[in-house]
């Protein structure tokens, strides 16, 4: 789309050059997709598009915040959808560790440069673990009311629950050059994630 057209709004814009670009970092990786190209893309001048987003690294970081809000939104809907609190932890465990692999593959950077990354997103990764641990608190208390987990508190529960999940998820990390996900790991997490959920919820349905 031709941004310089008369009439979009800014906010509109915003939207198109963060869509434009996730399409890109799909395809190409952070790493290999530059500005140039963003913009040309978009039929902008590089000094246009530098006058919304500043970097690279906040493009990107403005791209990896529209994927959270897109996760938190589905993965909210099944929470109003679904009644089994069991389940509910399942579906989404499954949701999650999608995401983390669409995200990470969309980025496709390697390790030393998320690494140097990383300080400037630590807003972005607190403020989306806040909204996390909002969702796993509301699917024990569905379970408490449903008399089907016993958690005296939810709050310390949740962040015990995401920390786990978050360890397994690093193991996996450590072991890797390049942040990306093959098939035959993601199968291999899952695996493992979904077991670890399943010990965990017996767990919770202990007095």
């Amino acid at each position: 789309m031709n941004l310089t057209k008369p009439g979009i709004e800014k906010s509109r814009k915003l939207e198109i050059i963060i869509e434009a670009s996730q399409k890109r970092f799909g395809i190409y990786g952070v790493e290999k997709t530059s500005m140039r190209e963003i913009a040309d893309d978009l039929k902008l001048s590089k000094a246009s598009l530098y006058y919304y987003f500043p970097d690279k690294e906040s493009l990107y970081r403005a791209v990896v915040e529209k994927e959270q809000d897109e996760f938190i939104a589905n993965i909210s809907d099944r929470i109003n959808n679904i009644n089994e609190p069991e389940q509910l932890l399942l579906e989404y465990v499954n949701a999650r560790l999608s995401y983390f692999r669409t995200l990470l593959n969309l980025s496709r950077l390697r390790v030393e440069t998320f690494s140097g990354l990383k300080p400037g997103f630590t807003d972005a990764i607190n403020t989306f673990r806040e909204k996390e641990k909002g969702i796993i608190k509301m699917i024990f208390d569905k379970g408490i009311r449903s008399g089907k987990f016993f958690i005296d508190d939810t709050d310390q529960m949740a962040s015990l629950f995401l920390d786990l999940l978050k360890g397994l998820r690093i193991m996996l990390l450590n072991q890797k050059q390049t942040l990306i996900i093959e098939e035959e790991e993601y199968e291999l997490l899952l695996e493992k994630v979904t077991s670890f959920t399943n010990v965990f919820i017996k767990a919770l349905k202990y007095k």
